[in-house]
Formats: C-alpha cells, sequence, structure tokens
C-alpha cells in the first residue's frame, strides 16, 4: 500500500522541470514626467457654466441662429416635378384622345370621383405620349399598345384579355390616324 501511495504521490507531482519558480524580478521603469497641462485657449464666445456642469457651451445667441437657419432651410419647398399637362392642345391630341375614350363611358361613370380624376390624369398623360410617338418617323406599334394597356389597367374589375383586346383596336385606330397625317403631311408638301 505504502507502494501505491508513493506511484500515486510520484505521479501527481510535476517534475522538476514544471515547477513553478518564483518570477524574476524586473527592473522597474523610470517613473516618466508629465507635462504641466497647457494652458487652453478660451475663446470669448465659450462660456463655462455651472448649469452645464461646467462643461464650455456656446453663447445662447449663436444656439438661436443656428436653429432659425435650419428652421429656414426645412421650411423651403422642394422643388418638385411638373406633373401638370398644358392646357393648350393640338389636333392630333384632341383625335388620340377621342379615340382613347371611345367605348368607355360607362366604365369611368361607374369608377369613384378619385378613381375618375386618376384615370383622366392618366389617359391625358398616355394620349400626349402616344403623341409624341405619332409625330416620330417610324412608330412603334407594340409601345402604342403597351401605353394603352397601362392606361386601361386602371379600369377597376376589368378582364385582363378585354383590355387586350380594347388596347388592340385603339392602337388600329391610331395607326390609321397616323396614316392620314403622312397623307396630309404629303399633300402640303
Amino acid at each position: 500500500m505504502n507502494q501505491e501511495l508513493q506511484k500515486n504521490k510520484t505521479t501527481t507531482q510535476p517534475a522538476p522541470e514544471q515547477r513553478m519558480m518564483p518570477p524574476e524580478p524586473r527592473p522597474q521603469a523610470e517613473p516618466r514626467e508629465h507635462p504641466a497641462p497647457a494652458q487652453t485657449e478660451t475663446r470669448p464666445e465659450l462660456q463655462q457654466t455651472p448649469e452645464h456642469g461646467g462643461i464650455a457651451v456656446e453663447k445662447e445667441g449663436f444656439l438661436d441662429e443656428a436653429i432659425e437657419g435650419l428652421k429656414r432651410r426645412l421650411k423651403q419647398p422642394k422643388k418638385k416635378k411638373p406633373t401638370h399637362i398644358p392646357q393648350v392642345r393640338d389636333e392630333v391630341t384632341v383625335q388620340v384622345e377621342k379615340i382613347m375614350e371611345a367605348g368607355l363611358a360607362e366604365a369611368f361613370q361607374a369608377m369613384t370621383p378619385i378613381q375618375q380624376q386618376e384615370f383622366k390624369i392618366k389617359g391625358e398623360e398616355t394620349a400626349m405620349k402616344i403623341r409624341d410617338l405619332l409625330r416620330g418617323t417610324r412608330v412603334k406599334v407594340k409601345k402604342i399598345f403597351q401605353l394603352l394597356v397601362e392606361w386601361l389597367k386602371m379600369i377597376p374589375g376589368v378582364n385582363k384579355f378585354f383590355l387586350e383586346q380594347e388596347a388592340k383596336i385603339k392602337a388600329d385606330k391610331l395607326m390609321n390616324l397616323k396614316q392620314v397625317m403622312d397623307a396630309q403631311t404629303r399633300i402640303k408638301k
């Protein structure tokens, strides 16, 4: 049994190399001398006030001026994109609008007043875009068709196929209008 205890003691004791040695004394660093804090400049617009815990705060007048300047900047109206439609319409625009509104009176009457206004504004914008396309030398029917479909999608509760059919009919009528316009310009020349 003694042998077992001695065996356990020898296995649990660290080897002489692993025993902890007292740390070697380190040379002490020389104390550094800190320079005296430099005198800080005090600006006349800064004051140390007891209500702010001795923290330097700028004069009240400066803060008021800054606040007023920010208020003025915030009150300035932001530039908005012009969304109004010119009131002067040429013959082409009037004809385009007549073609676009054909057959939609019943659906227009079923809308709420707000929806009617939005539909009207979007229709006028679409008419202007179509007029610009018709004035070009090459007319892209697909672009006109897409504009009409986007405009007609504003009608609530209408079948997608009806919208496409209606847009196709209106695009064909607009292409006929373009041919008439081209014929008139040839006659004038």
